[in-house]
């Protein structure tokens, strides 16, 4: 299994979009199928138009490429791959406005340039048991507050922001994006560590920005050490690691990353009858709306409490880092808790859908 584990790091990309672009497109695939022939379904074609739902789900983060100190333009056009439906002319014009619109217009956070890029995630420490706005790590415009800002706008009621939208479709475009954010435990919770990598609350001791992990982007993963040129890489690290960072191609494998990547059997292809049928198995969320946002990050937090942190071992910093061993089976144990969140991202979304386009 260590082995697996190994090999898989080594093979994760190292963007830091929450699942990647297969994830966020399988959570709109599955919330596609599950809208299928109802009122929701009409209404987000009418706002999508040539659009489709899983499209629009990789928006907000190809919104990115919006370089605000270079004139709000779009300076790397093919640099991802999954962003080239986006990038004509009038889509890339509606990436700069939301931007221009969510550039500076909020208290900018640590680690971040931008507050659109802001309202992707929390940082919550694992200590606490529920989403509760005023800990550490949320803000008015989290990954919470602006998913209820996006239902307020599509509900028609008045929402004055942060974030900022425009219009219901730009509300919908960046929702879809945000509800799979929001079930990647990793944009809700992170661990803060002290120079020697042990864990600490910062709503006790009061939040000291050199424990503050980014979200898991601050956590090297550690494995196999580098092969000195030019003899033969050597065998994969026993359990335990050696101390030497993973590395994937451009620098260190992150924890965060870990967790945003997703293997072959879980791509929006492989969505069919049978995941469209679990995912209809998912408990419907009752109540307003507004509330769901704060119950799905919880249920995100409760994740980050037991086992996606659960015997990680943490070591001393080094710079602005901290590395991290994985215990064993760790791999198999990400993959069945990505299958879940996938498919209950994919119905809430759906719920949300049905429950703001009821007719």
């Amino acid at each position: 299994m260590r082995r697996l584990l190994i090999a898989t790091l080594t093979a994760l990309p190292v963007a830091a979009h929450a699942w990647g672009a297969d994830g966020h497109q399988t959570v709109a695939t599955i919330a596609a199928g599950l809208i299928k022939g109802t009122p929701a379904e009409a209404r987000v074609a009418a706002l999508l138009g040539d659009m489709t739902l899983a499209q629009a789900a990789l928006w907000a983060d190809c919104a990115k490429g919006i370089v605000p100190s270079n004139g709000y333009t779009y300076p790397s056009p093919g640099k991802y791959a999954e962003c080239a439906p986006l990038e004509t002319p009038a889509r890339i014009a509606e990436m700069a406005d939301y931007v221009k619109r969510n550039d500076r217009q909020c208290e900018i956070g640590e680690d971040e340039d931008s507050c659109h890029r802001q309202t992707h995630y929390a940082d919550i420490a694992p200590q606490r048991s529920r989403y509760l706005r005023g800990f550490v790590g949320t803000r008015d415009d989290d990954v919470v507050g602006a998913l209820r800002t996006a239902i307020l706008v599509l509900q028609g009621k008045p929402a004055d922001g942060p974030p900022h939208f425009k219009s219901p479709r730009e509300a919908l475009i960046v929702l879809t994006h945000l509800v799979g954010d929001i079930h990647q435990p990793l944009h809700v919770a992170a661990p803060y560590l002290d120079a020697q990598g042990q864990r600490v609350d910062p709503d006790k001791k009061g939040f000291d920005p050199a424990t503050f992990t980014v979200g898991g982007n601050s956590l090297w993963v550690v494995g196999a050490p580098k092969p000195p040129a030019p003899a033969p890489a050597p065998a994969p690290a026993p359990a335990g690691g050696t101390g030497e960072p993973v590395t994937a191609g451009f620098g260190p494998v992150k924890l965060h990353t870990v967790w945003d990547g997703v293997p072959d059997k879980f791509k929006p292809e492989r969505v069919n009858a049978a995941w469209l049928a679990e995912a209809r198995k998912v408990h419907s969320n009752q109540g307003d709306p507004l509330d769901w946002p704060a119950r799905w990050a919880t249920q995100s937090l409760e994740l980050a409490r037991g086992p996606v942190f659960d015997g990680l071992k943490f070591g001393p910093k080094q710079g602005s880092h901290w590395t991290v061993v994985l215990p064993g089976g760790y791999s198999a144990r990400a993959d069945a808790i990505k299958r879940q969140q996938l498919t209950q991202a994919g119905a809430r979304l759906a719920f949300v859908l049905k429950a703001v386009f009821p007719n």
